[in-house]
C-alpha cells in the first residue's frame, strides 16, 4: 500500500507499507470488463494472503486463467478528512510515537508505548469509500471517507539507468541533526557534491549569514556514488526539504538520490515492530540557479 501526496508538482511525499505490517491483508485486483471472474471455480493466481491471523487461515481470490492485472487500485481521498478519522481515539498524533532520541524508535510501539488503536481498511472498488474501522480498548467505530479520481501522479526515475547523480546511505540522526543546525528561516538549501572531502555540504542561504553542514564517505555516510571528476552544486526549496524533519526522529537510514535532471529523493526506513518497516520518501524539484 502507498500513500502519494504532491504539492504544488514541486513536492512529493510517499509512505510505503509493506504487506508484512499487517496482521491480515487481501486484495483483489479489478477484472476487465467482460471478462469471466469466478471466485468458486476458476484456478489462478492468489492475489491476497493473511499475516499472523489468530486462526493461520490463507484466504485467496483466484483470478481467471490468462488474466494478467496491473496489481494496483488507485483513488483519491482528502487528507485532511483521513488524519481526523486516524485520531478520532486522540492517538494518532505524531507525540504518540516519537521518542524523541532521533535513533529511530518503533512507531509500532514498545512495550512501553502503551495502547495502540487497531485499524480495519476496506475499499470495494472505482466510486466507494475508503472505510476505517477503529478499536480501541472495546469501543468500535466506523469512518466512510469518500474517494476521487485523482490526477496522475508525476513519474519520477530515479534508476540507475536515468544515470543518478549521487546514491548515499547514512544514519538519519546524521540527517536530522545537520537540518536543524541550519537557518530555518532560509528560502533555499544547497547542495553540494563533490568527489573530494567533504563529499556532501548542506547550506542555507539566509538574509545575515550563510550556515554549512560537511558530510564526507566513511565518517558519517555509509555509501557514496558520485560519477563526476567536478563539484557540482543544486539548490532546493528550503522549506520543502524541511519536512523531512517529521520523519527523521523514528528513521534508521536515510538513503538520498539525485537523479541526472537535479530531481532529488530522500528516503527514509522507519522500523514499525521487529522485522516489519515502512518507507518514507521525499522528492524534490530543484530551483533554477541564481
Amino acid at each position: 500500500m502507498a500513500f502519494i501526496l504532491e504539492e504544488s508538482r514541486c513536492l512529493f511525499a510517499r509512505c510505503l507499507i509493506q504487506k508484512a505490517v499487517f496482521e491480515d491483508y487481501k486484495f483483489v485486483p479489478p477484472v476487465p470488463e467482460g471478462l469471466p471472474f469466478d471466485l468458486q471455480s476458476q484456478s489462478g493466481s492468489f492475489y491476497s494472503s493473511q499475516q499472523g491471523s489468530q486462526h493461520g487461515q490463507h484466504h485467496g481470490q483466484r483470478m481467471p486463467p490468462g488474466y494478467e492485472p496491473d496489481g494496483t487500485v488507485s483513488f483519491g481521498i482528502n487528507l485532511a478528512v483521513l488524519l481526523n478519522c486516524l485520531n478520532m481515539f486522540g492517538t494518532a498524533g505524531w507525540s504518540s510515537f516519537q521518542n524523541g532520541d532521533g535513533n529511530g524508535g518503533l512507531i509500532g510501539g514498545g512495550t512501553n508505548s502503551g495502547p495502540v488503536t487497531a485499524i480495519k481498511l476496506s475499499y470495494d472498488g472505482l466510486g466507494s469509500r475508503l472505510n476505517l474501522t477503529l478499536e480501541d480498548n472495546g469501543i468500535v467505530t466506523t469512518c466512510g471517507v469518500p474517494t476521487f479520481d485523482p490526477e496522475p501522479p508525476v513519474d519520477l526515475d530515479f534508476t540507475e539507468e536515468n544515470h543518478s547523480r549521487i546514491v548515499m546511505k547514512y544514519q538519519a540522526q546524521w540527517l536530522e541533526e545537520g537540518l536543524r543546525d541550519l537557518d530555518s528561516t532560509s528560502d533555499r538549501a544547497v547542495i553540494r557534491l563533490s568527489p573530494e572531502v567533504p563529499h556532501l555540504r548542506i547550506s542555507s542561504l539566509g538574509t545575515m549569514e550563510n550556515l554549512d553542514v560537511n558530510y564526507s564517505r566513511g565518517d558519517v555516510i555509509e555509501t557514496f556514488d558520485y560519477h563526476y571528476d567536478q563539484p557540482m552544486e543544486i539548490s532546493y526549496n528550503f522549506a520543502h526539504v524541511l519536512h523531512v524533519l517529521k520523519v527523521c526522529p523514528v528513521a534508521t537510514k536515510a538513503n538520498i538520490t539525485i537523479d541526472s535532471k537535479d530531481f532529488m529523493k530522500i528516503q527514509f526506513l522507519l522500523p514499525v515492530v521487529e522485522h516489519r518497516y515502512l518507507f518514507a520518501e521525499y522528492s524534490f524539484s530543484p530551483l533554477e540557479m541564481e
